[in-house]
């Protein structure tokens, strides 16, 4: 699994919201958002902002740049 998928999982479940929950926020499915979950897919940087907002964390944590 890759640090954005760890880091995704970690702030998801820190703030407890469900995959479903942040796709409804987001305005993504619930299947684009399990496969950032799982890595299988990495988001564009214009999702990534959109995903920074909706968590309230910053893109340079999501990534693993900071901790």
């Amino acid at each position: 699994m890759n640090k954005f998928a760890e880091r995704l999982n970690e702030v998801l479940k820190d703030l407890g919201l469900s995959q479903s929950a942040l796709a409804k926020k987001i305005g993504m499915s619930q299947s684009v958002v399990n496969n950032y979950c799982t890595g299988k897919r990495e988001p564009t940087l214009d999702t990534l902002i959109i995903i920074c907002k909706a968590l309230g964390e910053s893109a340079d944590y999501l990534l693993g740049l900071e901790d």
